[in-house]
């Protein structure tokens, strides 16, 4: 098993009984044994803000609805997350005002760099097994994205 890397951390938010929005948790699952630290957060938002340990980079694993084709993987760096959005999480906050409130409350712990990589999805209305052929599709390739990210350092 690799060895931990402490300087990035991937965070894997979403429901696993739920259709589309369960895309963060088979990631989740196949990420194990990634050399970044990795932790799962059914509801996201604030809940994700103490996991954090002061690690340079985040990665956060999620289901997104932007409009276009279930299952298209979007890698968002922070300077290019759009403001006030729920398209980026059904969990309240999204990730954008979670992080500026982290800032506030946990001052230096918040990385340096956190990327988005969503994952279209369009059905978050039904159980597990309705889960979308573009989103059931896209999980490899999200889990090898995010492999290539942590060993290039993001």
């Amino acid at each position: 098993m690799p060895t931990t890397d402490p300087s990035t951390i991937i965070i894997c938010i979403g429901n696993e009984l739920i259709a589309d929005d369960a895309v963060g948790f088979e990631i989740y699952n196949r990420l194990a044994g990634c050399s970044a630290r990795l932790e799962y957060c059914s509801v996201g938002g604030i809940d994700m803000l103490p996991l954090l340990n002061g690690e340079t980079d985040m990665i956060v694993v999620d289901a997104v609805q932007f409009g276009t084709l279930p299952g298209m993987i979007h890698v968002i760096p922070w300077d290019a997350l759009p403001r006030s959005s729920s398209a980026i999480s059904s969990h309240g906050l999204g990730l954008r005002e979670t992080i500026e409130i982290g800032t506030i409350l946990y001052p230096g712990t918040m990385p340096e760099r956190i990327t988005l990589v969503g994952i279209e999805g369009c059905c978050f209305d039904r159980t597990r097994e309705f889960m979308t052929s573009g989103v059931q599709d896209a999980i490899d390739t999200a889990v090898t994205t995010i492999t290539e990210m942590v060993a290039r350092g993001q």
